[in-house]
């Protein structure tokens, strides 16, 4: 893999694996129908309400992070971003690195409905949308599509491993 790769490689797949754990636990408490949110809005409901709009919240930024451009400028100053699509960078072999950028873009567009949210909600108020109230003016969010935002990133890495010929990593879940 070469060492800039597999380092690369390694913490792109530790924040993916991280992002899934926190995931698995959102939907553990969350997800599993009308009875287990009973249970929680007994037991606590201003408590597992504020978890629960956390770790949404933090899954959303999460998703962000993965996708968002390679570099950052503040303030005149550049900072080089963790983000899936650096790995195509550092692979030669001309048909995985086509097949990693595509994975890595369908990756970003999967995780678009995150960053429009990032943007107009979580990391900035756009005044416009607190004022009409953010579910008539974002996109809606289930599930099923974080989910499917983090199965593109981890079918980017899953391109990169099962070319250097390591094993698939079992799942926890």
């Amino acid at each position: 893999m070469g060492t800039d790769l597999e380092i690369l490689f390694g913490e792109l797949e530790s924040e993916v694996d991280w992002l899934q754990h926190k995931w698995d636990e959102f939907q553990e408490l969350f997800g599993r129908g009308a009875a287990q949110l009973e249970v929680l809005n007994t037991a606590g409901p201003n408590f597992f309400y504020m978890l629960q709009k956390l770790l949404y919240e933090d899954a959303m930024l999460h998703l962000c992070r993965l996708t968002d451009p390679p570099e950052s400028r503040v303030k005149g100053t550049s900072a080089q971003n963790l983000m899936i699509a650096k790995l195509a960078d550092l692979i030669s072999n001309p048909t995985l690195k086509a097949a990693v950028v595509s994975a890595a873009k369908h990756a970003q567009d999967t995780c678009d409905f995150a960053r429009k949210w990032r943007d107009k909600r979580l990391a900035h108020s756009d005044l416009l949308i607190h004022r009409q109230g953010w579910a008539s003016s974002l996109p809606e969010v289930t599930i099923g599509h974080v989910d499917n935002a983090i199965d593109s990133l981890s079918t980017t890495l899953y391109l990169v491993r099962g070319y250097y010929g390591h094993p698939p990593v079992a799942q926890i879940g």
